[in-house]
């Protein structure tokens, strides 16, 4: 969906004036508000970003902002204030652990350019319709234990997209990450993150992991073969960590014929902190194969220098949090360098996700060396999608000699 409307919910009737001009010159509808109560007569929509200013005289922005994911808010959403960047950066943290569409944030005095550049996060932002004070719905769960999930897979319920991966250097593409949609006739779309919790409990990551790697390199793997350069990298569960999916997955690489090094698996902070004995066997029989290891959303664990020498990691991807406030905040700048120092001295590779605007590309190339992915480049392709976009970059390369 596209962002066509923009409401505003500020006490100040001249920033409502100034946005409202805005609005008309990047062509959006423009509804405007002084006050909360007011705020909730709008029939809002996933079309509409609802921009909210932190502090107002009768409820503050972060009351606002939980009352309406408590009530299945589905617009895009953004904060904005004249506060300093840190109380800015406080609010965003918190909205950020809700499952709501957040496009970011806007410091007064507001620029239309700025403006512009928060329509285009918020256009690429994917819509989200849960929060986390929600109980996961019973559905999800009985539909598994109802349906096989080989059923699933079969009907295109469930099934992989890749999101291509850029060199900071060369531009060239370096490869994509597996990520997965649900979409079914009866529950509709399901985030991942829900889907998997219900898959967890009802312990049936494994066969689901298995299923989903299955059918990406049953799609992609001819990309792999042809160019030994390429990657492709997987989200791996705590639950996944044993010698019996070790060995599956291993014969499911033979089985495709892919070099193991062009595979990565990637484990979030948190699993690499709670490895038991059999967690880290199953990570030493994957290596010792020859496929790559790589720490997820970096910078939000506990994770210790010590856990990336002890453990055999080959990248760290930083989390995303950290590269949308790239130029807004000191801090999250200041974190995004300090891991390329980490990178380079630990002689590992550093992917960065989410990389959403022109100035957050030319920060990260000056910094030097890195793995980048995010809208800017690419939204996540289904497969025949991810070939069109392939045979189009060979076609503009050869023109280009």
């Amino acid at each position: 969906m596209s962002i066509n409307r923009l409401i505003v919910l500020d006490d100040d009737p001249g920033y409502i004036d100034i946005l409202s001009g805005f609005a008309d010159a990047l062509g959006l509808d423009f509804e405007g508000h002084k006050s909360y109560a007011s705020f909730c007569t709008s029939n809002m929509n996933n079309q509409d970003l609802c921009l909210i200013d932190i502090y107002m005289p009768d409820k503050d922005a972060l009351d606002i902002i939980l009352e309406l994911a408590e009530n299945s808010f589905s617009s895009s959403l953004a904060v904005m204030s004249g506060a300093d960047e840190e109380i800015i950066s406080s609010v965003e943290a918190t909205v950020k652990k809700l499952d709501i569409a957040f496009a970011g944030s806007l410091s007064k005095p507001i620029k239309l350019s700025k403006l512009s550049q928060l329509i285009d996060m918020a256009n690429a932002c994917p819509h989200k319709t849960r929060t986390l004070f929600e109980k996961t719905k019973p559905s999800i769960e009985s539909s598994l234990k109802a349906t096989d999930l080989a059923i699933w897979f079969n009907n295109d319920y469930v099934y992989p997209v890749f999101q291509p991966q850029f060199s900071s250097i060369t531009s060239a593409l370096t490869g994509f990450e597996c990520l997965t949609r649900i979409n079914h006739p009866e529950l509709g779309s399901v985030s991942p993150f829900e889907f998997i919790s219900v898959l967890e409990k009802c312990q049936l990551i494994d066969d689901y992991t298995l299923k989903l790697i299955d059918k990406a390199l049953e799609e992609i793997s001819h990309f792999l073969v042809q160019d030994k350069m390429l990657t492709c990298s997987f989200n791996i569960s705590a639950q996944n960590l044993d010698k019996d999916f070790a060995d599956s997955l291993v014969q499911l690489f033979k089985r495709y014929e892919v070099t193991p090094s062009q595979i990565t698996l990637e484990l979030t902070e948190s699993i690499a902190i709670q490895m038991n004995a059999e967690a880290l066997y199953a990570i030493s029989r994957l290596k010792l194969f020859g496929v790559k290891l790589s720490i997820d959303d970096f910078g939000t664990g506990y994770s210790s220098i010590s856990q990336l020498v002890d453990l055999p990691f080959d990248e760290i991807k930083i989390d995303r949090s950290f590269v949308s406030q790239l130029g807004q905040n000191t801090k999250a700048q200041a974190i995004v360098c300090a891991t390329f120092n980490l990178v380079s001295s630990l002689n590992f590779t550093l992917i960065v996700e989410g990389v959403e605007t022109r100035a957050q590309l030319d920060f990260l190339q000056e910094q030097g060396s890195c793995i980048m992915q995010g809208f800017l480049f690419s939204k996540p392709l289904k497969a025949n999608e991810l070939n069109y976009f392939i045979l189009k970059k060979i076609e503009k390369s050869r023109r280009s000699h």
